[in-house]
């Protein structure tokens, strides 16, 4: 506990589960350490503004305020209009979009379960087919509270998301049971904006960008307010992008001498060497294409766009009458005792000025915020706003999505670069073995020719010769007469000898 609470004056760094425990061990060792929440007062009435338990519903029917839950509707397209703000389906598979109307409905229900699972009296009910079948807008007769997207935010100073109230009455009663001089909440709308005032990398101009995978950025928001974590990994990125791009550089450099000394032929000789260190060349393709579709695909829209689910829990707690804690308007409140039976009916007088909690999810939007879940401090607002004399909570509870969708930004920023260099790789290595085919047929045709060539010139040299005579008759035999002898016939023959000689005449 020492520890905890020496922490939050330290500025010790730690993570963002450990700040959430740390809240609530400051809120068990020392209350009066925790920091503020920030609440409005609308009019001349003394207490801030909120909804209302019905008055006068002895038979608890009645649907008003917080009688049965607070009623909620999206406007028709709400999700075509927003799904192509987030950088997610800048990476459809097979046409299909990886944030649907579907799924940024259930992340506005999340964002309302943050708050509604922490108290028992705050429950919202969804109407929007019923809003959908009037076909009013955010005229919708039946949801006091209307989502809606929407441009027009330079009106309000470039804010991703705004809450607008409507308030009536002067008289509110408590979940406590006790009736207050306050303004009651009859009326909200949420407006999304779509507009941005700068033109953002990757994106159009003028278009707002958004995120769901919380879980996956968080970590990295976590860091970015303990040291300049985004700096880290472009200095990373970029170093290894730099290495492999020096090694690529001094490989096309050897191709280019190679032509030069001796033609094609260079280039096939350099080609042959490199092969022999494929897994090399390997790298060097990998490496030199895998930082930078890391960086912008999966890591820079945790630094470049607004997380939806915790822009939207802070939207819901304005909803209930909250205001963001580092705004200028208003005075930060902060418990000096734990809400329960004693407390319940004059929580007000429990409450003193204080310092705003920067964890709060009530903080003002920010790209580096990605947290959706109460801190302690949230919970003491929400507790003195709706007292709770029973059933309150000493720590915050928080349902968190895994989406998965960060790690699949993740997939696809290694996958594709690992697709593209194997058919690379496979395609180079395909035609150089077609070049060394080639090459070794030559040879072998070569080599054969030569073969047959030399057993050719071996066979002529081997076999005898035939001998003629000068009248074109073949000698049989060895003579030292010749023609005929004395007394002789031409056809005749004679023995000179030992030879024998055979004329025609």
């Amino acid at each position: 506990l020492s520890l905890a609470c020496g922490s939050r004056s330290t500025g010790w760094p730690y993570s963002m589960e450990r700040r959430r425990l740390v809240s609530a061990l400051v809120a068990a060792c020392a209350v009066e350490l925790v920091s503020g929440w920030k609440t409005k007062v609308v009019g001349n009435t003394e207490y801030p503004m909120r909804w209302s338990v019905p008055i006068n519903d002895t038979e608890g029917t009645s649907l008003e305020g917080l009688g049965a839950g607070l009623s909620w509707a999206v406007e028709p397209g709400f999700g075509l209009k927003m799904k192509d703000l987030f950088r997610e389906n800048n990476y459809r598979l097979f046409g299909n979009d990886f944030i649907t109307a579907e799924s940024l409905n259930d992340a506005v229900q999340r964002a309302m379960f943050a708050w509604s699972n922490n108290h028992k009296y705050i429950t919202f009910f969804n109407v929007t087919d019923k809003c959908h079948k009037e076909n009013k807008g955010a005229d919708c007769s039946v949801a006091e509270v209307y989502i809606r997207a929407d441009n027009g935010a330079e009106k309000y100073g470039w804010v991703p998301v705004k809450v607008f109230h409507e308030t009536g009455g002067s008289t509110v009663l408590t979940t406590a049971g006790q009736s207050l001089n306050a303004k009651e909440i009859t009326r909200a709308e949420v407006v999304f904006f779509m507009d941005h005032p700068v033109e953002q990398p990757d994106f159009p101009k003028g278009i707002q960008c958004y995120y769901q995978d919380e879980t996956f950025c968080e970590p990295f928001q976590t860091l970015q307010q303990d040291f300049d974590f985004k700096l880290m990994i472009e200095i990373v990125c970029f170093v290894v992008w730099a290495l492999a791009f020096l090694m690529a550089l001094k490989r096309v450099i050897e191709y280019v001498l190679a032509y030069l000394n001796k033609g094609w032929t260079g280039i096939t000789q350099t080609a042959r060497t490199h092969a022999a260190h494929i897994l090399y060349s390997y790298l060097i393709m990998l490496t030199l294409i895998f930082p930078p579709a890391f960086y912008w695909v999966a890591v820079h829209p945790c630094f470049l766009c607004y997380s939806f689910e915790a822009l939207a829990v802070g939207a819901i707690g304005q909803v209930l009458g909250f205001q963001y804690v580092d705004s200028g308007e208003g005075t930060n409140q902060r418990s000096t005792k734990p809400m329960d039976e004693d407390v319940c009916e004059s929580a007000h007088k429990h409450a003193e000025d204080g310092p705003a909690d920067p964890l709060s999810i009530l903080t003002a939007p920010d790209v580096y915020n990605a947290n959706y879940c109460l801190t302690q401090s949230d919970l003491d607002g929400l507790y003195h706003l709706y007292p709770l004399c029973k059933g309150a909570k000493k720590i915050a509870g928080c349902m968190r999505s895994k989406t998965n969708l960060g790690y699949l930004r993740v997939l696809i920023a290694f996958g594709v670069p690992f697709l593209v260099v194997s058919i690379i790789v496979f395609i180079a290595v395909a035609m150089l073995r077609r070049v060394e085919q080639k090459a070794s047929e030559d040879i072998k045709k070569r080599l054969a020719i030569s073969a047959f060539t030399s057993a050719a010139a071996q066979k002529g040299a081997s076999k005898p010769k035939r001998q003629f005579s000068l009248f074109g008759g073949r000698m049989a035999g060895a003579s030292n007469g010749g023609g005929h002898q004395n007394g002789g016939s031409p056809n005749g023959a004679a023995r000179n000898g030992g030879g024998l000689v055979a004329g025609r005449g």
